[in-house]
């Protein structure tokens, strides 16, 4: 069996997890690898590499989009206000006052509001705005600059690589506490029908019946095309259908 028809049978073949529960375990953990970097790709790398592509790169950004900046003497000025969106956060460095005023936190949402003084997370509820403050001189260091930016862009880069990973191996501990989830139910089947399979190959069969589901939430979600609440339960449906025919194809003796 390819790799390729592993990925192609555990999407749409639950007859054929017969077969795969008894490949190599390192078949097993290099699918999932492969699904969860599949899934990263599609939740993280993509829409963050669109993002970075549409302001022109961190170094246009800091050096042509971003007027001049320097932290001295515990102020921070800038020689034009800077409004930047991501997502649903704002994030604002106008150094006219200490803290960026109310008057200019005008949109419900979440904010990084950035004054001469203060680093502020600012969250406006229709009005109602609250603040969480930190002083500039526990941030920055002193002569902090557009340069200091510029010079900071391949940390942004590893932290963003880093911060992908983590959101794959945090995939992974969702599906996985699922799986075996699923594995309990299946367990006592197991247990009374006799069919004599090891609690690791019904963890195997309950990761591979979550496939399909893992690829349509993900893909739709990455696209904003439907609510992620009516997704979820449709990609819960369709797992359940998945686990219990891939189960019921691998009856008969076994043993490790």
């Amino acid at each position: 069996m390819t790799f390729a028809e592993q990925i192609v049978y555990a999407m749409f073949k639950p007859s054929k997890y017969k077969e795969m529960v008894e490949l190599k375990k390192g078949r097993f953990v290099a699918f999932v690898i492969a699904l969860m970097l599949a899934v990263g790709i599609v939740r993280e790398v993509i829409p963050t590499a669109a993002f970075i592509t549409g302001f022109g790169g961190f170094e246009s950004l800091f050096t042509e989009k971003m007027s001049d900046m320097i932290f001295r003497d515990g102020e921070l000025s800038i020689e034009e206000p800077f409004n930047m969106t991501i997502s649903t956060l704002r994030i604002i460095i106008d150094t006219d006052d200490a803290k960026v005023a109310n008057s200019k936190l005008s949109k419900t949402g979440a904010y990084i509001a950035i004054g001469s003084k203060y680093f502020s997370a600012v969250v406006n509820n229709e009005g109602d705005i609250r603040y969480r403050d930190t002083l500039l001189t526990a941030l920055l260091p002193e002569g902090f600059s557009n340069k200091t930016l510029k010079n900071m862009i391949p940390m942004i880069y590893a932290y963003l690589v880093l911060s992908s990973i983590f959101y794959c191996v945090g995939c992974f501990i969702k599906y996985a506490i699922l799986a075996l989830v699923f594995s309990l139910f299946l367990g006592g089947v197991n247990k009374t029908a006799g069919l004599g399979l090891s609690s690791g190959r019904i963890f195997e069969i309950c990761f591979y019946g979550q496939t399909l589901g893992i690829i349509i939430s993900n893909f739709t979600a990455a696209l904003g095309i439907l609510p992620d609440m009516i997704v979820s339960f449709i990609c819960v449906l369709i797992s359940i259908g998945m686990i219990t025919s891939g189960f019921m194809s691998v009856k008969g003796p076994r043993g490790e």
